[in-house]
């Protein structure tokens, strides 16, 4: 049986991975081609992403070590 707050907490680490990568991607496919204004935003919204990203790893990891119920 799994646990349904690691399930829940793997759920929103997953969606904020999918929202890093195409916050990454769409920088990538700008770069050189964009306005600095463009670029910054792409920029902010890549640094958003990664925050969120890093804060949902954190979130899972502490659960799963606190309960141990990594099966």
């Amino acid at each position: 049986m799994d646990c349904e707050q690691r399930v829940r907490l793997r759920k929103i680490y997953m969606t904020a991975s999918v929202t890093f990568d195409g916050a990454r991607t769409r920088l990538q496919q700008r770069v050189g081609i964009c306005q600095k204004t463009e670029f910054w935003a792409l920029c902010e919204a890549l640094d958003r992403a990664s925050d969120e990203l890093k804060l949902a790893r954190a979130a899972l990891d502490a659960h799963i070590q606190e309960h141990c119920c990594m099966v």
